[in-house]
């Protein structure tokens, strides 16, 4: 860190952001955009980013022109506002912005190097970063959303570094020289109170039913979160259990109603702090139907809850200031970063997924890490050269030894050997143990669909991709289970109910270009030329390359010679 006489503005990042001279007088941009393009550079390494880059995030929706214009606009009005204070914290050149660093403290930096600082600032941990900031452009807001994430990371452990010994945290680096010790990602958990169920009218066969339905929500969520649960159910008890229930986040419970043969099944979710609920959601059925293990019902139940609980909380982190937000979601705010289909946003779920957590959360972030890889194959979005096949193959073989028992590890773990590494046969035994750890998961059900599919074996994979498609009905990427629906049905000669299945994909998620390969393919084979011509120039749009034969092979990636045969010959007279 620079000595204070070298000081010529101070930065300040955690809350809202304001630029002040040395002497603590401010001169914060009066620009909204003017600010966000300091927080980029004072987050950013060595403190400086290329001017592509800097209009990416500000104005990623402008063409190259207007943003390059907005550009300059904005370094104007900094050397306006800043004054004399510009080319003593700023250098500009014409490829890149770069802060002085020697010349500008940041609080956000000294913090870390020191965490006594936060008690000087007056600082508390529920101190956001960049408070307020409001840009209006995805991809910043993507960007932000990451650093705030980061922040609420460390911000727990700098604290607590703060209580117990504020003295700076150093460690000596080459040359002799002090650098800050690097804070480890802590855990980030939510927990759940499970309150004793409800039950009316249940008689023995029933009275099973509402623990079933809480152990299997509990189960999903446990897959892509990290989750204490504390049980309520038994006041009899060991104390030593409900150690730490009462900082629960939330508690939940069903709610069974029985008359005669119908069954009323309700679940609810309140927030533990006042006791309020959040929502609740019911279905009637039959006890026939519940109890009938080859009916979805429960199952769809289940996973209907569990998606709608992990919406709700990723809302609340987005929304609320304190530090437990979003990095408990991690698993699902990845997942759901890399099915937008968008290869800034694939990169931003690796990021995430690759800051040095550890612990439980560790394996399940290497899984999903070697998951983002299918989509540099399926989706075109990025590269999958020699170093990151390496990559993944060790990623791979690391998560199988650490992770075995988590249904949505296997889940990724099976379709990137099967789909990436073309091992089918260990691809099928992944995702068959998933299948046994958790039948409630349409993402497994999704991928052992796919699996069966590149084995040719396509009435096994359309029944299990038409239960991923019920399971996951209100999933935010069920568009994706509707497309394994449309290419198990392809296989079958089902065209009317593969193209259903495509167009209701693409509508859920336009950009999906498997969506739009195997509409194209059925248009084509149901004699629908004008339909299918309008679908392959979309299709070219996001997948330039698609008319050369031997990437369409790779995009199919049919391992049946007569089948990808069938594929290719039939959009031949639209891809040439």
């Amino acid at each position: 860190m620079a000595e204070q006489n070298q000081i010529r503005a101070k930065l300040f990042l955690i809350g809202p952001l304001e630029l002040t001279d040395a002497a603590g007088t401010s001169f914060t941009p009066r620009s909204k955009k003017a600010c966000a393009l300091l927080a980029l550079l004072a987050l950013a390494p060595r403190g400086q980013r290329t001017r592509v880059w800097l209009r990416d995030k500000l104005w990623s929706e402008s063409c190259e022109r207007k943003s390059a214009i907005s550009l300059r606009q904005i370094i104007f009005e900094q050397r306006r506002d800043l004054g004399p204070n510009f080319d003593a914290i700023l250098e500009v050149d014409r490829h890149s912005i770069k802060l002085k660093r020697e010349a500008l403290w940041i609080d956000y930096h000294a913090v870390i190097e020191d965490s006594s600082e936060l008690m000087k600032l007056s600082l508390s941990p529920e101190s956001d970063l960049l408070e307020g900031m409001d840009i209006q452009d995805e991809e910043f807001e993507d960007w932000l959303q990451l650093e705030r994430q980061n922040w609420r990371n460390i911000a727990g452990d700098l604290f607590e570094r703060a209580k117990k010994a504020p003295a700076v945290v150093k460690s000596i680096g080459a040359g002799g020289h002090q650098k800050p010790v690097a804070l480890p990602l802590p855990e980030a958990r939510i927990s759940f109170g499970v309150l004793p169920n409800v039950q009316q009218g249940c008689d023995e066969s029933t009275s099973h039913i509402a623990d079933h339905l809480l152990e299997g929500i509990i189960k999903n969520l446990r897959e892509l979160h990290l989750v204490d649960v504390y049980d309520l159910r038994d006041t009899a008890g060991p104390s030593e259990g409900l150690i730490g229930v009462s900082n629960t986040d939330y508690f939940i419970r069903v709610r069974t109603l029985q008359i005669r043969q119908s069954l009323t099944l309700t679940f609810f979710l309140y927030t533990a702090a006042n006791m309020s609920l959040e929502w609740s959601q019911s279905i009637q059925t039959s006890v026939d139907e519940v109890l009938d293990r080859g009916n979805y019902v429960l199952s769809g139940f289940v996973t209907q809850n569990a998606d709608r609980v992990s919406r709700n909380i990723e809302r609340k982190s987005a929304n609320d200031t304190p530090p437990w937000g979003e990095p408990l979601i991690v698993g699902y705010t990845a997942l759901n970063m890399m099915f937008r289909l968008d290869p800034k946003a694939l990169q931003n779920a690796e990021h995430l997924l690759s800051r040095g957590s550890v612990g439980q959360s560790e394996a399940l972030f290497g899984a999903l890490r070697t998951y983002a890889a299918s989509f540099k194959v399926g989706e075109n979005l990025g590269a999958l050269d020699d170093d990151v096949f390496a990559e993944t193959d060790k990623l791979v073989r690391g998560a199988l030894i650490d992770n075995p028992f988590n249904a949505v590890s296997l889940a990724c773990l099976g379709h990137v050997v099967g789909y990436v590494f073309h091992d089918h046969f260990l691809a099928r035994d992944l995702l068959e143990r998933a299948l046994r750890l958790n039948q409630n998961q349409a993402f497994v059900w999704d991928h052992y669909a796919l699996n069966r599919l590149y084995e040719g074996d396509y009435e096994t994979a359309q029944k299990a991709a038409e239960r991923a498609v019920y399971l996951g009905s209100y999933s935010p990427f069920g568009y994706s289970y509707e497309t394994t629906l449309a290419m198990t049905s392809t296989m079958l000669g089902k065209h009317q109910k593969a193209i259903q299945a495509s167009r209701n994909a693409l509508s859920k998620q336009p950009k999906f270009t498997a969506a739009m390969r195997y509409l194209l393919v059925n248009l084509a084979q149901t004699g629908r030329d004008e339909e299918a011509a309008i679908v392959y120039q979309d299709l070219l749009v996001r997948d330039p390359n698609f008319s050369d034969t031997e990437v369409q092979k790779a995009r199919f990636r049919i391992s049946q010679a007569d089948k990808e045969t069938n594929l290719i010959e039939a959009i031949k007279r639209f891809t040439g």
